[in-house]
């Protein structure tokens, strides 16, 4: 397949692209760190054979989106799906955020996901087939506790996802959400689960985990829709 990943310069985002190019996909890489996004490129297609592009943008901005998509339709002559793992972070209580980071933060995770989604869509409508998957937090699905940026945030994604699932299915378009509890993003994707823990959560999933799960949706024959896979670490706590 090819494929977009959005927000693929570290944590989640490159570790799925990194298995996608290893099981043979080719892959559009859309971040905003230029440096970091060329230099994975780079590391996955070191003969540049035509396997991976990078394409530098912010998915919070509309022409980037665009031409993300643009850029991997004339690399590629097609695109298959988005894997958008892309997304900010503000954990303040609701009365002490920065307006700006609010901003921002909705910028990214929701207009972003609205962007990214709607540029490809005419692609995936054209050729009859495509997937997408959106990674979510697990406070979209149970919203118990702060933060509420967060929750309402993860939120507007899923119910992008679940709507967008009627819709696209008429031309041919699969939808999926995978929804995540607590990720360790910075250890080695690799690293053994039983050795991973917060010291307020209990266990992580190592990053892997979470391409597994990206793996296992996108190799699914047409036709079958996978429309959500909840993933978390043994004894989850918020």
């Amino acid at each position: 397949m090819h494929l977009l990943v959005a927000g693929s310069s570290s944590g989640i985002g490159e570790t799925v692209a990194r298995r996608l190019v290893g099981a043979g996909h080719r892959v559009v890489l859309m971040a905003r760190r230029s440096a970091e996004l060329r230099g994975l490129a780079d590391e996955l297609d070191p003969e540049q054979n035509n396997r991976v592009i990078c394409v530098p943008g912010d998915v919070g901005h509309w022409s980037d989106c665009k031409k993300a998509v643009d850029e991997g339709v004339a690399a590629f002559g097609h695109l298959d799906g988005l894997v958008n793992a892309a997304g900010a972070w503000v954990e303040d209580p609701l009365d002490e955020a920065d307006a700006n980071d609010i901003a921002g933060f909705i910028e990214t995770d929701v207009a972003g996901a609205t962007y990214i989604t709607k540029a490809i869509l005419p692609v995936l409508r054209k050729s009859g087939f495509g997937r997408i998957v959106h990674i979510n937090g697990l406070q979209g699905l149970i919203r118990q506790r702060p933060p509420v940026l967060y929750a309402a945030v993860e939120a507007a994604v899923r119910g992008l996802c679940e709507s967008l699932r009627w819709e696209a299915a008429t031309y041919g378009v699969h939808v999926s959400l995978l929804t995540l509890g607590g990720v360790a993003n910075t250890d080695p994707d690799d690293t053994p689960q039983n050795k991973l823990r917060h010291p307020e959560r209990g266990h992580l999933l190592n990053r892997g985990e979470v391409a597994d799960a990206i793996l296992y949706i996108m190799d699914r024959p047409a036709g079958v829709n996978i429309d959500e896979i909840v993933l978390t670490p043994l004894g989850q706590k918020f």
